[in-house]
This record gives C-alpha cells, sequence and structure tokens, in this order.
C-alpha cells in the first residue's frame, strides 16, 4: 500500500500518533514520560505549535495540535529525534527506539475535532488501563478538566472556547467525555484515503490543495535531519572519546573508532550512506554498511564500547 502523502499549511489540525520500533514499549518509568513532555513544551517554543490533547500510553502516544505554520515534519523529527537520543542514553541501549513513520491524520476542526480531543483521552480507559480519565496521570484530560495545574504550553483555553460559558465549560467537557466512556467510539473508521478526517466537502478540498502541489517523497531528507549533528561533529566526538585525533579515525585502516563514528552517523546523523563512507573517506557505501553491522554486534557485548559511545552521545548532546 502506498504511504499517505504529508500535508502541510499554515493552521492544519493533526491527529499524531508514534509507536516503538516493533511495537517496543518507549516509555519504561515515569521518568521517561516526564522527560517526553518536556520535549514536548520545548518543540511548542521552537515550532509555535498548539497543543490541545496527548496521551502517552507504553509503546506509543498521541497528540492533537495544530500548526500555524507548516512545521509538522520538523518538529516530529525534532521531538521524536531528541527523545529516541535521551531513551538510549537513560537506559544503556542503541538502536531505533521509534518506528520510522509517525502517523498524522489530518482534522477538520469544525467536523470532528471535539471527537477527536475525547477519543484521545479515552485511550487509557479502552486499554483497560484505568476505569476513567481522570486516574491515567499521563494524558491531558486530568488538567483539561481542572484536576490539576495544565503545563504552559498545553492550550488549554483553545477548548475552553468549545464547550460553552466560562463558567461551566470543564462540566460540560467532563461530561462530554463520559459519553463515551462505556461505549466503544469508532472514530478512525471514518478516516478517508488513510489520511482525512473531515466532512466529505473538506475532503474535496483537501484533495485539491495536494493535487495543486508537486508531489515529492514522503519524508525527505532535508526535514529528517534538522538538528542531526554533522558527521564532523560526530568524528570530533568519538575522537574525544577515544583520545585520539579526528584525522587518525579518518586516515586509520579501521578500528573502533572509525566503526563507532560510522555507526553513529547512521544512528543518530540519519546521514546516507554515501556522506559517512566521504566523512570517513571510505571507498564504497557498503564498507559503511559493514561498519554498522559491525558496531550493531560489538556494542551488545563489550562494555568498553558501550562506555565510548556513550561518552560520544554526551559530547553530541
Amino acid at each position: 500500500m502506498a504511504r499517505a502523502m504529508r500535508i502541510e499549511y499554515p493552521g492544519a489540525v493533526y491527529h499524531i500518533t508514534s509507536r516503538g520500533n516493533d511495537r517496543r514499549d518507549i516509555f519504561l518509568d515515569d521518568a521517561d514520560r516526564r522527560q517526553f513532555l518536556e520535549l514536548l513544551g520545548e518543540v511548542v517554543r521552537r515550532f509555535g505549535w498548539i497543543v490541545t490533547a496527548y496521551t502517552l500510553m507504553t509503546n506509543h502516544f498521541h497528540l492533537v495540535i495544530e500548526t500555524p505554520t507548516p512545521t509538522l515534519s520538523r518538529g516530529m523529527q525534532w521531538l521524536n529525534g531528541s527523545y529516541a537520543a535521551w531513551f538510549n542514553r537513560q537506559h544503556k541501549r542503541w538502536g531505533h527506539l521509534l518506528g520510522d513513520r509517525f502517523h498524522a491524520f489530518l482534522v477538520e476542526k469544525e467536523s470532528y475535532y471535539l471527537e477527536l480531543l475525547r477519543y484521545v483521552v479515552l485511550n487509557p480507559v479502552r486499554a483497560k488501563l484505568v476505569e476513567r480519565p481522570e486516574q491515567y496521570a499521563w494524558s491531558s484530560y486530568r488538567a483539561t478538566a481542572g484536576y490539576e495545574a495544565a503545563p504552559e504550553w498545553l492550550k488549554v483555553g483553545e477548548i475552553a472556547t468549545l464547550f460553552g460559558e466560562a463558567e461551566n465549560w470543564r462540566e460540560n467537557y467532563k461530561t462530554y467525555v463520559e459519553e463515551k466512556l462505556t461505549s466503544e467510539e469508532r472514530l478512525f473508521d471514518k478516516v478517508e484515503r488513510q489520511i482525512y478526517l473531515g466532512s466529505e466537502e473538506w475532503v474535496a478540498s483537501m484533495r485539491k490543495l495536494v493535487e495543486s502541489k508537486m508531489r515529492s517523497d514522503d519524508h525527505p531528507s532535508v526535514q529528517r535531519n534538522v538538528g542531526r549533528p554533522k558527521m564532523a561533529k560526530i568524528i570530533d566526538a568519538v575522537a574525544r572519546a577515544f583520545r585520539t585525533s579526528a584525522r587518525d579515525i579518518r586516515e586509520s585502516n579501521g578500528g573502533a573508532a572509525r566503526m563507532l563514528a560510522a555507526w553513529l552517523g547512521w544512528y543518530e546523523g540519519l546521514h546516507r550512506l554515501r556522506s559517512i563512507a566521504a566523512a570517513l573517506r571510505l571507498r564504497s557505501s557498503g564498507h559503511v554498511s559493514d561498519l554498522v553491522a559491525e558496531a550493531e554486534r560489538a556494542l551488545h557485548g563489550d562494555p568498553e564500547l558501550r562506555r565510548m559511545a556513550d561518552t560520544a552521545y554526551a559530547a553530541l548532546g
């Protein structure tokens, strides 16, 4: 099945989900969840997002966001990349944490927005983690409903205007959410063409928008690499960890330092094989692929190499 095309325009509203690689857990404890929310707040500041709802599950998360400027791909790349790097350092692990693609449904605010807000915060109830949404600490429901203070970056005011008079909007919100407390909400059965959640007229207008633009790759490298360390920085970080020079890494005939630089270039820098080969002065991309695979195996059995990787990670952070 072909991948749905990313659509970005000023004022777009999205439901975002991102899952662990091979559906593995991405939150192991509350410290992980707190760190993710801290990074989410930083995304709001950096990219100007409006976040109105979120839920952190065990192996995935949900976000409802509006982008006043078209920054979806850049912001998600920064968020997922920053969290994965922190998680790997925190838990002494290596390799991909999140799947290669996040999923983004484009939402018509005038039709399905309220249902989406409810759907997201009821995820823990549907998963039978809790009986009521206020019992779950890691969603936006408690802050929106007034059980606790909202973080500065969570735009509760955006929701307040949708639920009636100022003095009782929270009661109206809680009543609306509780309407689906004991029944299944099949909201995403209504998604059109893998990406659109809205009325027929709105979907038609979005299709015209897509067809008016030149089609490009779903996740261009220029967007994927925003905020990622350049190969020169990676090589310098590895050189410091090994107490050698960048020149020695580039001119050596191999060794652990060059192997680790290739691995970091691939997983942390998201560089293409040929770019890593050029930076390390290797003749072929195939050699880089071999180095990355060799590093992956070695990191699982060599505590000293893992220590070097941690030191290089810290320098890149």
